[in-house]
């Protein structure tokens, strides 16, 4: 049984005469322990369907089920229940900057009716799991970004939910401390079982942390799948547009540049272990004596292994071309046209 399931979920949102289709007709299925990820550029809806995981956006038409039970079907007081059991962090942080670390994440601890010395004892184990023991007595103002991510992820931890939403979690990061907050966030889900669902506009995040992947455009989900899958063969124009214009991906106007280049064939290739390791497309371009035309290069780490994926102009002959579109795949590598 999936931990979360989505079922033809809209969501329409009306201001005096102004209609707004945030999502339309969405269906998601996430398996239990799994490390899932939504995204789409903003104002693609990605953040209003994570606040219709746990209800608060309700949707126009359409069912959310959380660990079997149907979230519109139950009571305002089984909803709270229900949703003591998914924990959000944000961007922002959302921390109460007139409390100290070790009170923050007390606070929803207090509020659900445990003892003080109690929850402050889980609030410190949690710093420590967090990676932040000796920072129990530091205020928001003190600590970095990613302290105050940690911090946050500690409170959400508090009352041990089976399901973590990161809304954007790591936007408001830079690359090393985003490294360090999705290697914490993985360490949760690996020791504790916990389901995550990460909300990002970054391709670099979801290769490197997420199994699964769904890709929002205009509301609509264009494309769910593995994200090994989605990397190599891009079905969407949008998934050919993130894996291509990912921030990390490229110097500034690189995407552009690309897209300029209209002579000749250009081709997406990625390169698998075994392929690697050879020197193919020099090998190509001695075979056939053609210039071939490398628009961009780069290597990513997909699920925990390196990538290399490159951009070619192929030559204007025909033939050559599908030649060499031949030789590249008795080596292995995975070929997509460029559009």
């Amino acid at each position: 049984m999936s931990e979360i399931e989505v079922r033809n979920l809209s969501k329409t949102f009306t201001q005096k005469d102004l209609k707004v289709d945030a999502l339309k007709d969405i269906n998601i299925n996430i398996e239990k322990g799994d490390i899932y990820g939504i995204i789409g550029m903003s104002g693609a809806g990605k953040s209003t369907l994570v606040r219709c995981l746990n209800y608060l956006e309700k949707p126009s038409d359409g069912q959310v089920f959380v660990e079997g039970q149907e979230l519109g079907a139950l009571s305002e007081k089984e909803l709270r229940a229900a949703r003591m059991k998914i924990a959000m962090i944000f961007q922002s942080f959302n921390l109460l900057q007139q409390k100290n670390a070790v009170d923050n994440i007390t606070f929803p601890l207090l509020i659900q009716g445990k003892k003080k010395k109690e929850a402050r004892e889980r609030a410190k184990e949690l710093l420590q799991t967090v990676g932040l023991s000796d920072k129990a007595k530091s205020y928001p103002s003190q600590l970095s970004g990613g302290q105050q991510q940690r911090v946050a992820i500690a409170r959400a931890l508090a009352c041990d939910p089976h399901i973590l939403l990161c809304d954007e979690a790591t936007s408001a990061l830079d690359p090393q401390t985003t490294e360090q907050i999705l290697g914490l966030l993985k360490q949760i889900n690996q020791e504790m079982g916990i389901t995550i669902v990460i909300i990002t506009h970054q391709m670099s995040v979801i290769q490197k942390i997420c199994n699964r992947v769904a890709i929002i455009e205009n509301g609509v989900l264009v494309e769910e799948g593995q994200v090994v899958d989605i990397f190599n063969h891009p079905k969407s124009r949008a998934a050919r547009e993130l894996i291509l214009r990912d921030a990390q991906g490229g110097l500034p106007g690189e995407s552009a540049m690309v897209d300029e280049i209209t002579e000749g064939k250009k081709i997406r290739i990625v390169f698998s272990e075994n392929s690697a390791f050879e020197p193919v497309i020099a090998n190509m371009i001695l075979q056939f004596g053609q210039p071939v035309n490398i628009l961009r290069a780069d290597t990513r780490n997909v699920g925990g292994v390196a990538k290399g994926a490159m951009i070619l102009q192929l030559p204007t002959d025909r033939e050559v071309r599908l030649k060499m579109e031949d030789y590249l795949r008795e080596r292995g590598l995975e070929i997509e046209e460029v559009y």
